[in-house]
């Protein structure tokens, strides 16, 4: 049998409506069918145990936690619940047990970026494929540069920027579409698809897909639109919004402001209980459902609720033409899909908009005016509304024949570049250009730290905190280092060194035990596996605390045998000064395989929340 090299891609889930979940499907999918590779997906945004991941053909792991210590403080900790909803704090666990020869991270830059610095990440074969959506660039992307040598961007955009700038090993990839699901339907078609929605085969429809976020410039093309109408009342246009109204903008009261009649909006809706859609004017959150006639089962499409990609199609053949106006973005699949769908587009010649108002993409570009977004400084675009207003017209004056022939083009620029045939055969070359890795991750040399390492006194501070990288973390740093500037800053701020040098080593302390080795002979010494008792304690500090009292019933019930303890990296000072336990370490997955406890202690227990507080534990051998 063929040996298969193992892609381990990490991303959003392919089943979710985001535009990175889209793209994992269209990627994933395609790679699959080449039946070259063994696939693994670690999922951003599901739990662990999420019953959806068993829906795909590869395997796919969760991320977020679904019980216990961790769930505790993803709830309580916003920072922690990022980086466990991202992956990141899984990311070392599933390379340990899947030992993949390649890994592809694909998300915003800091939504992977702490990949860069794992110990495996230059042993692997990889790739960084990131959005980059506004000038000047990413800081943090940029100086990450030299240190990943598959730097992927999803615009030419971010590439052109980077070249700019030294990088020229960076490239672009187009997120992937599976082109299949979108296309033009007749002229017949199109008026039956009206007439089953209950529009006016008359009406003039403007579309447009997007989350409710922000950067979606939502209240331009409200202006736009209300002077459209002012100047083209006989064209009877009718706006079509295909997004989630209870997220971001405050569509409703946008539209009193601007004077545009809520009539007038279209929107799509889909039923929570027969998943059919239906687009009719905004008329509540929460409406009755025509299909299947349950009441208040129909919503405002979302990524957690929204269409199948054929219902979007659809969706997208309702419409006479597409205008998308952004501050900024990644790459934008709706406006793919819209010209996959034959519509011409309006974009906002901005950021990714560039490339797709390139002549051959089939666009019509929409002039913006420059802000600086606070807080990052980046440049945004605010779209011009007359510019839609005008562009609008444009395409209302066109014929049918002039429509068609643009809308063709399009089609067949997307296909060129977006299709998973594309982009997927792209990908396909990468990874039959990448060698097997054989690597043992235990094996890997981490550089200790040194918490007793002694500083001199050195009056630049950027040099002094250099040092202190060097001799306590054992990690040198660049002048542009993330780090190295928040520690400048916090001295520039008042923070005192003392407070710096203690921080420091405190983090040191807390590396070497993190990477502490558990060798077999040091960790049992003399001790046989017949005379061991293992324990294992997943809960809060609180309940780790009380768990001593079963400890010593276990030591009541096995006086000559040796207790040994594994839980989290707070609780290890609980056992430092309990005289009934051997020796107390940090949960590894080792400590998770039922043939190594099998074949290294007497007995195993496990105490969870419930046991601790019944005061009995749970025999696992």
């Amino acid at each position: 049998m063929v040996k298969k090299k193992k892609i381990l891609y990490h991303s959003d889930f392919a089943l979710s409506k985001t535009g990175f979940g889209r793209n994992t499907k269209a990627i994933l999918s395609y790679l699959y069918k080449t039946d070259k590779y063994e696939i693994v997906s670690l999922s951003g945004g599901l739990t662990k145990n999420n019953p959806e991941l068993e829906r795909t053909p590869w395997k796919s792991y969760g991320c977020y936690p679904n019980s216990g210590p961790e769930l505790e403080e993803a709830n309580s900790n916003t920072d922690k619940a990022r980086l466990y909803s991202y992956g990141a704090l899984e990311l070392d666990k599933i390379i340990e047990i899947e030992k993949p020869d390649i890994y592809i991270g694909v998300q915003d830059f800091w939504g992977v970026d702490y990949a860069i610095e794992k110990p495996w990440f230059n042993k692997l074969n990889h790739a960084l494929w990131v959005t980059l959506d506004s000038l000047p660039l990413l800081p943090s992307a940029v100086a990450a540069a030299p240190k990943i040598k598959n730097y992927w961007v999803w615009s030419s955009f971010a590439e052109k920027e980077m070249h700019r700038l030294g990088h020229a090993h960076v490239r672009t990839i187009h997120g992937c579409i599976d082109v299949s699901e979108f296309k033009p339907f007749t002229k017949e078609a199109k008026a039956a698809l009206r007439k089953n929605n209950n529009i006016d085969p008359n009406d003039f429809i403007i579309g447009f897909v997007f989350r409710n976020q922000l950067r979606k410039s939502v209240p331009n093309l409200l202006q736009g639109f209300k002077s459209f109408k002012d100047q083209n009342p006989d064209s009877k246009p009718k706006l079509l919004l295909n997004t989630h109204w209870k997220e971001g903008w405050g569509i409703e009261k946008l539209c009193k402001e601007v004077g545009v009649e809520i009539s007038d909006i279209l929107t799509t809706y889909i039923c929570k209980k027969c998943h059919s859609y239906d687009v009719h004017p905004f008329n509540g959150h929460d409406v009755n459902c025509r299909k299947c006639n349950s009441e208040q089962s129909c919503v405002t499409t979302s990524t957690s609720l929204g269409t199948t990609e054929k219902q979007l199609n659809e969706v997208y053949n309702l419409m006479d033409v597409y205008c998308h106006p952004f501050t900024s973005g990644g790459q934008e699949m709706p406006i793919q899909e819209a010209k996959l769908a034959g519509l011409i587009t309006l974009v906002t010649n901005y950021s990714c908009g560039e490339e797709m108002c390139c002549p051959e993409a089939g666009s019509i570009p929409l002039s913006w005016s420059e802000y600086r977004e606070f807080g990052t400084e980046f440049i945004k675009a605010s779209t011009c509304p007359i510019s839609i207003t005008d562009s609008l017209k444009s395409v209302y004056k066109m014929t049918a024949e002039e429509k068609i022939k643009i809308g063709k083009q399009a089609r067949k620029w997307v296909i060129d570049n977006f299709s998973t045939t594309s982009v997927g055969g792209k990908i396909e070359k990468f990874l039959d250009s990448c060698d097997f890795k054989e690597y043992s991750l235990e094996k890997d040399q981490v550089k200790s730290c040194n918490p007793n390492a002694e500083v001199p006194y050195i009056e630049d501070n950027s040099l002094w905190l250099k040092h202190l990288y060097s001799a306590i973390l054992s990690r040198d740093v660049l002048d542009n280092d993330e780090g190295l500037v928040h520690w400048v800053n916090k001295i520039n701020s008042g923070v005192s060194r003392q407070t710096i040098d203690q921080y420091f080593r405190e983090v040191a302390l807390k590396e070497n035990h993190k990477n502490k080795k558990f060798e077999l002979e040091d960790l049992f010494g003399d001790t046989k596996p017949e005379d061991r008792i293992f324990v294992s304690i997943n809960s809060t500090v609180e309940n780790i605390f009380l768990s001593t009292k079963i400890i010593s019933s276990i030591k009541e019930k096995y006086p000559e045998k040796q207790i040994f303890v594994s839980s989290n990296e707070k609780s290890q000072a609980i056992f430092s000064g309990n005289t009934l336990i051997k020796e107390a370490f940090i949960q590894t997955i080792k400590f998770s395989d039922p043939e190594f406890l099998k074949n290294n202690f007497y007995e195993c227990y496990c105490l969870d929340a419930f046991s601790i507080n019944n005061h009995h534990s749970i025999l696992i051998k």
